[in-house]
């Protein structure tokens, strides 16, 4: 073939596939005016959403389709957009052409935006779309058929914008928020079939929002199988994108760090609380501030469709970690069943407690104010509960060693757990100051106030440690090995409410101590003028006490080298005192003390000398006085023996004939 016949075909095919293409373009014309495009498509929009809409021009090309321009849906008063978009493609099949049928393909929103309004009655501007319409009692006349077949097969959105006017607010606090570049996909839609849709969608506070997955059954009974993620990168910018009153309390705690949560999201659309078939949540050194603390939390939180789990969770404050296994079920329904045990190294409170705040010295040259009104009284607060908890929990806390003040506690061990809103320890144990300690407690959280009862022991452990932590000011002051029973209850969370509520009973032993330091000892010593007693050794110091409204009723006995007494009467929680001190003091000492011949009838058989005294005043400062009641009864039997043993017994020892006549006279005398 030669080359003139070549360009004659390609001329000829050239032309046939022109003509063609105007005829199409003539065609298009024809059938896909603009005039037609809206009376066919604006009276079905109208109609199905019952909303006034406009649109600008129609452009119609035989490439590109059929583009809407300037659409706008106005809301139900008419009077604001409740759907806006700059363009809307429409893209048909090529072949009904030729049948002079327009059947359309894809609808591409291009910039949509639409507005949601929450009124002040808590209607939405598209409520009346929800209510279903009456079906005519008769059937309607059949319609023309127009040439436009709107079944649609996929609908993509780009860079849109959906506006949320909450007038009615939270708290009472309006506010707008906007979701942005919203990208969005359906293809190959099926009323009956199964069909893929994707979304994307910029969210406030900076969260991106991603969606995809399948929809199926729409026309019935949608059913979805979705894939969900939503990520916010940085949670310092959360609290800008949410209603104000809640960014009010989101912004208190500082938040930082960053989030992101997946979803697999599967079943009728209809029962959204059933969708959930798992997911995980993973937490990107996520800080807060709480407590005047700044902790940080990383790990997975792993979802299941009624559950939750832990995975490599850990909690990070002031650069102590502790690891946090967590699981809970049955999330859906009540009681929420959870578990939760505690796992690290080393754990020091002194970095978590609050500091105490410092005394402030008055200016120079300024009065206090006198009076009652010199410092107000401060306004108790309210006691918690009761609290109704639909929980049932239990857990762990264990650790290799924790620090409180002064104190390492080794190896210390919590189980606990909850139930009907009963907390119980069953165990708080660990090595303490050279001993160990166990406890065992009940918490009534379904009470006002809560009520409390707990059971503790202590063995072997070094007292003066315990002084030293838990009494700073009277650090020193005693010493020895000490072991304690208590068992207490109360209730109350308030110090005057826990002080008046507080009852119980123990007991405690102190072996091989001393007593020494500030206070007790020191005062006892310069009353009596003997300094040896300042320090006073011991090799068991007991006793037993009994708590009730504020006031500890203690009885006691010491046995030392230099001294031995006993102790009966009352310490208050203001730290008061009343009690009786049966005092015995060694042979040197008391001669130290009891000067003159009356001396020796203050001293028993060994030469140990009796001295009852009286302690008033604080635990701090104490102020003795003479017991002279029980001074005089001792001095009595003193005389009563000392006479008995000078008038009734001759040189050697033995009673003499007048005994019966005189013991009668002494008991006379000394009312015996």
């Amino acid at each position: 073939m030669n080359r003139q016949k070549l360009l004659k075909i390609a001329g000829v095919s050239a032309g046939i596939v022109v003509a063609l293409l105007v005829g199409l373009t003539i065609l298009v014309k024809v059938i896909i005016s603009p005039e037609l495009v809206k009376k066919t498509v604006l009276p079905k929009i109208s109609a199905a959403i019952n909303r006034q809409v406009s649109l600008g021009d129609v452009s119609v090309s035989i490439f590109s389709g059929i583009r809407l321009h300037d659409l706008v849906v106005l809301d139900r008063e008419g009077s604001e957009p409740f759907v806006k978009a700059e363009a809307i493609r429409l893209d048909y099949r090529f072949w009904p052409l030729l049948r002079k049928r327009v059947e359309i393909e894809q609808i591409r929103l291009e910039s949509p935006l639409v507005r949601v309004v929450r009124n002040a009655d808590g209607s939405f501007n598209f409520s009346d779309l929800l209510v279903k319409k009456q079906q005519p009692a008769t059937p309607a006349e059949p319609k023309a058929k127009s040439p436009i077949d709107l079944s649609v097969s996929e609908v993509v959105v780009s860079d849109g914008r959906l506006i949320f006017d909450d007038r009615k607010g939270l708290g009472g606090k309006p506010y707008q928020a906007e979701i942005s570049a919203i990208q969005f996909s359906a293809q190959q839609i099926s009323l009956d079939g199964t069909f893929p849709i994707s979304l994307q969608a910029a969210l406030p506070g900076g969260m991106q929002f991603d969606l995809s997955g399948t929809a199926a059954t729409v026309g019935s009974g949608p059913t979805v199988a979705l894939a969900a993620k939503l990520i916010a990168k940085d949670l310092s910018k959360l609290a800008a994108g949410l209603p104000p009153s809640l960014a009010e309390k989101i912004t208190r705690f500082d938040l930082a760090g960053g989030m992101e949560l997946n979803l697999k999201l599967v079943g009728p659309a209809k029962q959204p609380k059933e969708l959930l078939q798992g997911g995980e949540i993973t937490l990107n050194a996520m800080q807060l501030t709480a407590g005047g603390q700044r902790p940080s939390i990383g790990g997975q939180l792993l979802l299941g469709k009624d559950s939750l789990e832990s995975k490599g969770l850990t909690l990070t404050v002031k650069e102590q970690k502790l690891a946090i296994g967590l699981k809970a079920a049955n999330l859906l329904a009540k009681p929420i069943k959870l578990s939760v045990a505690v796992s690290g190294d080393t754990l020091d409170l002194n970095k978590l407690l609050p500091a105490k705040a410092k005394a402030t010295a008055a200016p120079a040259g300024s009065t206090a104010p006198a009076g009652p009104s010199a410092a107000p009284k401060a306004v108790a607060k309210p006691e918690p509960g009761p609290l109704n908890l639909p929980l049932v929990a239990n857990g762990t806390v264990t650790l290799n060693s924790l620090l409180f003040r002064t104190l390492t506690i080794s190896k210390p061990s919590l189980s606990w757990r909850l139930a009907d809103n009963l907390l119980t320890v069953d165990s708080l144990k660990g090595g303490l100051a050279g001993g160990s300690f166990s406890d065992t407690a009940r918490v009534n959280l379904g009470v006002k106030g809560f009520s409390y009862s707990t059971q503790l022991t202590v063995q072997g452990v070094q007292a003066d440690q315990l002084v030293s932590a838990f009494a700073p000011k009277a650090s020193g002051s005693t010493f020895g090995s000490m072991a304690l029973t208590a068992q207490l209850q109360g209730s109350g969370t308030q110090p005057e409410a826990i002080k008046r509520n507080l009852g119980g009973s123990g007991s405690f032993a102190i072996s091989d101590g001393k007593l020494t330091g500030s206070g007790f000892m020191p005062q006892l010593a310069s009353y009596l003028k003997a300094d040896a007693l300042r320090i006073l050794r011991f090799s068991r110091y007991a006793g037993d006490f009994a708590i009730k409204g504020g006031i500890v009723t203690l009885n006691s006995a010491l046995d030392g080298s230099d001294a031995k007494f006993k102790t009966s009467g009352t310490a208050g929680f203001d730290k008061s005192i009343a009690m009786g001190l049966d005092l015995r003091l060694s042979p040197a000492i008391t001669g130290q003390v009891v000067r003159g011949s009356a001396g020796r009838f203050l001293t028993d058989s060994q030469g140990w000398g009796i001295l009852p005294l009286k302690v008033v005043g604080t635990v701090g400062s104490p102020r003795f006085t003479l017991d002279s009641a029980q001074a005089g009864e001792h001095l009595k039997g003193k005389l009563q023996e000392e006479l008995s043993n000078r008038l009734l017994k001759d040189k050697q020892g033995q009673p003499r004939p007048e005994k019966q006549l005189l013991e009668q006279g002494l008991k006379g005398l000394f009312g015996r």
